[in-house]
């Protein structure tokens, strides 16, 4: 049976940089906005959303490297 598999579970090495750099800038523009711009520290009551976005993508990303490498073992 051929099954699709989408970039999350199968992603290619440019697929990998692409998804890391936006990653990345996103976490910083993330922790930038939350800071007030680094500042002040980080209010964790106001920013409520904003810190479980991050935690969300963090764990995405952790997801998408362990599939590439499992997927690069695999070849």
């Amino acid at each position: 049976m051929n099954q699709k598999t989408n970039w999350v579970q199968n992603p290619t090495k440019t697929q990998l940089i692409i998804s890391l750099m936006v990653y990345l800038n996103s976490v910083v523009i993330m922790f930038a906005a939350m800071t007030n711009f680094f500042q002040e520290p980080i209010d964790l009551k106001v920013n409520m959303v904003l810190l479980f976005l991050n935690i969300a993508v963090t764990f995405t990303m952790i997801k998408v490297v362990r599939n590439y490498f499992k997927n690069l073992k695999k070849q």
